[in-house]
């Protein structure tokens, strides 16, 4: 059994990929990067290998609990550390107000987590999160913290990444903030509670699928609202009426980064497309594919994708299953979990994006709603 340990940058970045394995040996395989991206500046990281276990993961309580909090230091920095049950934060934010608001955002973020799409334990031990007063602060921890890839870090204008379960970011304001630390947060979480890690197409997804939310009851609680992400339906919409929707295929077929060489936008066009897959995987074609996507978040969680690949009789030749189980993509787990027609598959997810697209509004956008009714 493995549990994820991977680096998950905020911005654009550039693979090395070290992952190997063979149907039917048993191997879990090893994990590869899967990164993430805003409408920030480009960056570069490396995978990094996963660590055994086979060690249960209990629940952690999950009711709200005043942070405690003690002094933290750590190579000169000089900061706190609040404990706020289901996340550990470490800080040196300056704004009173933005740190107030993370207290409350951190453990409704983790309980959404664990309900969201499917019921999840928590992780045996809570996330960390690093939020740095500002990028200088955030800069030199991370050449401390990862040396060999601090030079990687400078190219992020705004941004931030996860290693080892770790969230390491700053303040970027009121907003952003909060969007990044959903995203991140998921990598996080996965990264401590799943066993074997998802398809990239789908672990990215879900992340951006966790970005959506909004405060109610006077800023002290989180409603969190996948269909209120603006700038992944922003995205999705410029790119289909530019015609420059990345083909099925070759969205679970590809690593983000590959995007690059068609510039940026095909990048965010990348996040936008399996932001809307999961929608899909959800809640689409009246919801065949509910239980597919119930079953592959399960199996990753108690390790048994590779297994499951390993047995199918539904994902594919045996090259495109170790595809998935080498490198985290292609279709494998597509034919093993949801349809084993790709093209049909392929079909129904192109027509859901194109109903979000040709028929949303924004004001549904706006509400949480689904674009289109």
């Amino acid at each position: 059994m493995y549990r994820l340990e991977r680096f998950h940058p905020i911005a654009v970045l550039t693979l090395h990929v070290i992952a190997a394995s063979i149907l039917g040996t048993g191997c879990a395989p090893k994990p590869v990067a899967a990164p993430s991206a805003t409408t920030l500046q480009v960056a570069a990281s490396t995978a990094v290998e996963a660590a055994p276990s086979s060690v249960p993961i209990p629940d952690r309580p999950q009711t709200r609990v005043a942070p405690t909090q003690k002094a933290w230091e750590w190579k000169g920095f000089q900061g706190t550390e609040y404990d706020l049950g289901s996340a550990i934060l470490r800080s040196t934010m300056r704004d009173p107000m933005l740190r107030d608001r993370v207290f409350t955002f951190l453990p409704q973020m983790m309980e959404h987590y664990r309900t969201a799409l499917v019921p999840l334990a928590a992780p045996r031990d809570a996330p960390l999160f690093y939020i740095f007063g500002t990028r200088n602060e955030w800069m030199a921890f991370t050449r401390l913290r990862i040396p060999d890839e601090a030079a990687t870090y400078e190219k992020i204008g705004r941004g931030g990444y996860t290693i080892d379960g770790e969230c390491v970011l700053y303040d970027l304001g009121r907003f952003d903030t909060f969007t990044i630390v959903a995203h991140e947060g998921w990598h996080a979480f996965t990264q401590a509670n799943f066993e074997q890690p998802l398809p990239v197409w789908l672990e990215e997804g879900i992340a951006c699928y966790m970005e959506g939310s909004r405060r109610t009851r006077g800023e002290s609680n989180v409603e969190f609202m996948p269909w209120r992400n603006f700038e992944r339906y922003s995205e999705l919409r410029d790119g289909f009426a530019r015609k420059h929707l990345i083909p099925f295929e070759s969205l679970i077929a590809e690593y983000p980064q590959s995007f690059l060489e068609n510039g940026r936008s095909a990048l965010l066009t990348y996040y936008a497309q399996v932001w809307a897959l999961v929608h899909f995987l959800n809640e689409g074609s009246q919801g065949k594919y509910r239980a597919g996507l119930e079953r592959v978040l399960g199996d990753a969680r108690d390790g048994k994708i590779a297994q499951t690949l390993a047995a199918s009789r539904r994902g594919g030749a045996v090259g495109e299953r170790r595809q998935m189980l080498a490198r985290q993509l292609g279709p494998a787990v597509i034919r093993e979990y949801f349809n084993e027609d790709i093209t049909q598959f392929a079909k129904e997810y192109d027509a859901y994006v194109e109903e979000l697209c040709a028929k949303g509004s924004w004001e549904r956008v706006f509400r949480g709603d689904r674009p289109s009714s």
